[in-house]
């Protein structure tokens, strides 16, 4: 049971790790001096050569004129408002010390682009005074100076504060992403509902790994926030304190919450006049499948299939996926109602169910075709069609005729090569694997295509083997290519990358959905992939290298690895004509 709802859950966002190796035996003597003494002797290093001063010149003058825009911009909006400017409200340094703190920062560059012009000024002036104040009292802000701060850029509500702090996290440098986060603890302890909700988030991600971070008086004050926004009825608070009773190991009280958040959603959709932010969809929002699963595993399998029925009521794909993973275990089969609610969450792009839906119909046997009926008879049964008061419309209880359509070997491994297709769109790299060992079955059988053997030379002598029409090694050779290029760029991406943000842009472009990367870029996963696509390309005598057939977003690696296979002639040796040429070359040798 365990095994077969293990999908029924979300898989954990992840949290990306950098290991920073500093082996330079000059920073390793550095960290021992005293702080005072290690500044005084690192600006002497620094200064000894005239190229250093002069590059340290160079930059400056280069920034200058950038900050000197846009301190301009910021007291010109200030004074059309007929209000002073920030420096001589909050009593910060001066206008010079300013611009090098932002040019320091490099946000003029790094978040210029991000996204609307007021709106990425805003998260620069706020990082920038953030910054400055800190450095200036040597703490960060009160409540009082905070909105002091975000009343002198009107129009700016907290709400815009908190908005811009995905520039900062998600568009600028390392520097910006610290800020960003910064901003959000601290319009958190102003009263904001979707930052407390936030902070309790990254808290939760990270105690696995960090245990005592929920005891920080910054998380603990987050989590009094949420706490308050539940008892109001906020759906996303209710769901975000219902994951923390689970983490806490408390079932039953997060149970009862996410039932309250399921019924308030089915009460008034879980919407709350002027909260932009309950119109979010993410899993904060879709409370039924987590409930659906602590249902599941306490055996209470009816409310399970409530909550889930909950669920389609909003129309979510992970509703009808995990229903359809539950009517299977419940009825031992695949029934009409596995194949509706499977079939309607991979019509809804859901990744898994393609898979499992190509799997399907590749392995199972096609209906037995009916016995011939007499003109007769079919005009009787179409008499009584018409009488009938109503016409059963029912896709569930129709959803047999979608099944029956594919009533041949041929129209169903058709029909799996389609959903495979749709999962392999989708950036799921163990389709994949699923269409190179379609494409590289000489024959196909009735029933049970994928499971067996790989056969692409056709040595069976199965008397139900038929010719499978979708036989084509080159096409297998692209999706194991695939396999492999994704594998080393996920890695690459993994080892490289400081941020979410440049993991993402690295990963490219099985990056598009984070929750298919989150499935398939663990270590062990990676090396799962690469090992089956390697077994096949050995098994089929195919050389993967970096093919023309690959789709334009594909990157390509070159030259990735030989041919290790002995079994048999390979499908991609080199043709007839080179014979003698290899024959010379393997005497050579």
């Amino acid at each position: 049971m365990s095994s077969l709802l293990a999908a029924s859950t979300r898989a954990p966002r992840r949290i990306l790790a950098t290991e920073l190796c500093l082996g330079s035996t000059q920073i390793r003597m550095r960290s021992r001096i005293a702080p005072r003494l290690r500044d005084k002797y690192y600006r002497g290093r620094r200064v000894l050569t005239p190229e250093t001063l002069a590059a340290e010149e160079k930059f400056e003058q280069s920034m200058t004129s950038a900050g000197q825009e846009l301190k301009t911009e910021f007291d010109e909006l200030l004074r059309r408002k007929g209000k002073a400017t920030l420096p001589e409200r909050m009593g910060l340094v001066q206008r010079e010390e300013e611009m090098a703190l932002v040019e320091k920062m490099g946000l003029a560059e790094t978040t210029a682009a991000a996204a609307s012009e007021l709106s990425t000024k805003q998260a620069l002036f706020i990082c920038l005074w953030l910054g400055q104040y800190a450095k200036n009292h040597g703490s960060p802000p009160s409540p009082e100076a905070l909105r002091l701060i975000f009343g002198a850029l009107d129009p700016l509500s907290l709400d815009d504060v908190y908005d811009s702090t995905f520039i900062l996290r998600n568009k600028g440098t390392v520097q910006c992403a610290k800020t960003g986060r910064r901003l959000i603890n601290q319009c958190a302890e102003l009263g904001h509902a979707e930052a407390a909700i936030q902070v309790v988030a990254s808290a939760l991600r990270q105690d696995a790994i960090k245990p005592g971070v929920l005891r920080n008086p910054t998380v603990m004050k987050a989590t009094e926030r949420v706490h308050e926004g539940a008892k109001t009825g906020n759906v996303r608070a209710l769901v975000m304190e219902a994951n923390l009773a689970r983490h806490m190991g408390q079932v039953g009280r997060a149970t009862a919450q996410y039932q309250k958040a399921v019924d308030r959603i089915m009460k008034d959709g879980g919407v709350q006049e002027g909260d932009k932010y309950s119109l979010i969809k993410d899993e904060l929002s879709s409370p039924w499948i987590e409930l659906g699963y602590l249902r599941t595993t306490q055996g209470q399998m009816v409310d399970a299939m409530k909550a889930y029925l909950a669920g389609q009521e909003s129309d979510d794909p992970m509703a009808f996926f995990n229903l359809a993973r539950l009517d299977l275990f419940m009825a031992g089969t695949h029934s009409h109602d596995w194949l509706y609610n499977m079939t309607k969450a991979a019509a809804s792009g859901h990744y898994l169910a393609a898979q499992e839906l190509g799997e399907y119909y590749a392995n199972s046997a096609a209906n037995s075709p009916k016995p011939q009926e007499s003109l007769l008879v079919k005009l009787s049964g179409f008499v009584e069609f018409l009488r009938k008061p109503y016409l059963d419309l029912n896709p569930k209880t129709n959803i047999h005729h979608h099944d029956a359509f594919a009533n041949t070997p041929q129209l169903r491994i058709k029909l799996a090569h389609e959903w495979l297709s749709t999962a392999r769109h989708n950036y799921y790299l163990f389709a994949n694997i699923s269409l190179a060992q379609l494409y590289l079955q000489k024959f196909m059988y009735p029933q049970g295509t994928l499971k067996k053997p790989l056969d692409p030379y056709g040595h069976s002598t199965d008397s139900g083997a038929i010719v499978n029409p979708l036989f084509d090694p080159a096409k297998a050779q692209v999706m194991l290519t695939e396999v492999l290029t994704a594998c080393r760029r996920i890695a690459e991406a993994k080892s490289v990358s400081t941020t979410n943000a440049e993991y993402r842009h690295n990963a490219r472009p099985w990056s598009h959905h984070p929750e298919v990367l989150e499935a398939v870029e663990s270590t062990e996963t990676l090396q799962e992939l690469e090992e089956q696509a390697e077994m096949i390309a050995d098994a089929a005598g195919i050389d993967i290298y970096s093919s023309t057939a690959l789709a334009p977003e594909i990157p390509h690696l070159g030259f990735i690895r030989a041919h290790k296979g002995t079994r048999g002639e390979g499908l991609a040796e080199l043709p007839k004509d080179d014979e003698p040429e290899r024959a010379n070359q393997e005497a050579v040798k």
